[in-house]
């Protein structure tokens, strides 16, 4: 999903308000909390008004942050922190440096580590809106060599490009960088962390609460059924799927092909 620049200053805004906030426990109505869709977990703690975390496996924690639209309110997008010995690897940065900074802090506080990079999973704001305050803390952001190209192209942040992304999975360690191919965006990835057999498929995943595909303006729907069967054939032993916005509940791999076989019948 992707804001208009007319929404990136907008967002700008409620960022620049956020950095005035208090971690609490109680916050003033609904404020930052999901109007569309659900956090990804129950029980997830409350950074501030628009992020939250929650450990989800061994070395694996799920975030969750939002962004305010005229249309739907308050839009989740889920990430993650990974933990390894040498730091932490955050995917998807927020979707402001108030954000970003947030979930830097919080890695270091989950994991007892400094992250040592972070990973957008392609090139809309709602992934690489936090890039700059990552930047600002000497830590690498990473992704396809098409979500550079495409960043610039659309005045996004711009991260790192992965060499040889584009042609096969890039190992990290404890993770795995892949590209299925194009889907909801010509450049989303998705990270496999290897220990607990979980896929973090970003956009390319719909919540099995959602039963639209959502936006298609940067969207490859001739491509987006090949892709998703190669991701399903590279890893069958997939125990946990994350979409990029909604609750982690079933399949979402398998749940997403139903979504997008409707979409090409309606078409």
């Amino acid at each position: 999903m992707m804001a208009s620049n007319g929404f990136r200053r907008r967002e700008m805004m409620l960022g620049a308000a956020a950095a005035t906030l208090i971690s609490t426990s109680a916050y003033a109505g609904r404020d930052g909390a999901p109007d569309w869709l659900e956090l990804p977990v129950k029980d997830m703690e409350r950074l501030e008004s628009n992020v939250w975390i929650a450990k989800l496996l061994p070395n694996l924690w799920v975030t969750c942050f939002t962004f305010d639209t005229p249309n739907l309110g308050w839009v989740p997008c889920n990430g993650l922190i990974i933990g390894t010995g040498s730091g932490a690897t955050i995917v998807d940065t927020g979707n402001t440096w108030q954000q970003g900074n947030t979930l830097l802090s919080a890695a270091r506080r989950v994991t007892g580590t400094a992250a040592e990079r972070a990973v957008v999973t392609h090139f809309h704001g709602d992934r690489t809106g936090g890039t700059a305050a990552f930047l600002d803390a000497g830590v690498p952001v990473l992704g396809h060599p098409f979500t550079t190209g495409l960043a610039i192209a659309y005045g996004q942040p711009v991260p790192q490009a992965v060499r040889g992304l584009e042609k096969g999975a890039v190992d990290f360690g404890a993770l795995e960088l892949f590209y299925p191919g194009p889907g909801h965006t010509r450049d989303n990835i998705i990270v496999w962390h290897k220990e607990s057999r979980c896929l973090f498929g970003g956009c390319l995943l719909r919540a099995t609460t959602d039963k639209q595909i959502g936006s298609r303006s940067d969207a490859d729907m001739e491509g987006y059924l090949p892709t998703l069967d190669r991701l399903a054939k590279r890893y069958p032993q997939r125990q946990t799927t994350i979409p990029g916005h909604g609750a982690i509940a079933g399949d979402s791999v398998a749940w997403t092909r139903a979504r997008v076989e409707e979409a090409l019948v309606r078409r």
